[in-house]
């Protein structure tokens, strides 16, 4: 009988354990880089709007100035671009740690928006009007998908340390 309750005891410590590895590397490797890259790029993107969009520039048909299309594409290249790419990258390198078992909808649709960026920067000059990616950026959705994660699996992370202390 001691045998088995050492035993299930064990068991139980191991699987802890493991549950805590898996949440920290989700958190190191994952969920902690695209925390800080989604939060650096949502400042930018509020800091670019409240400087340099005007109301009208939302508009399909009001075409870029010369001297906007030069800061919006010095914000695509040396921004928005690379900072989109580094979390496609981070995604899809550590994409075994997602939350779940399937891939969410708004993590494929911002990397699907990343990768159009390649070609926004391909093809500048034939880009149209308004200069910006073919597949829109998923907005907030994927902030609050990268935040409510990380919160959780922080949560989960104290928990489990509490559970082990």
């Amino acid at each position: 009988m001691v045998y088995w309750l050492n035993h299930r005891g064990e068991t139980r410590r191991s699987l802890r354990e493991a549950r805590f590895n898996r949440v920290s590397s989700q958190l190191k490797d994952l969920y902690g880089p695209l925390l800080v890259l989604t939060e650096t790029n949502e400042k930018a993107w509020i800091e670019y709007r409240r400087c340099y969009m005007p109301a009208d520039v939302g508009s399909v048909d009001v075409p870029l100035t010369d001297l906007r299309e030069a800061q919006w594409r010095m914000w695509v290249e040396s921004v928005f671009a690379p900072t989109a790419q580094k979390m496609r990258e981070v995604i899809t390198a550590r994409g075994d740690l997602i939350i779940g078992g399937e891939m969410p909808p708004v993590v494929l649709d911002f990397c699907a928006h990343a990768a159009t960026y390649d070609a926004l920067l391909a093809n500048w000059d034939v880009a149209g009007l308004r200069k910006s990616t073919l597949i829109r950026h998923p907005g907030s959705r994927f902030l609050s998908y990268v935040r409510e994660s990380y919160g959780s699996l922080k949560a989960e992370q104290a928990a489990l340390l509490r559970a082990t202390g």
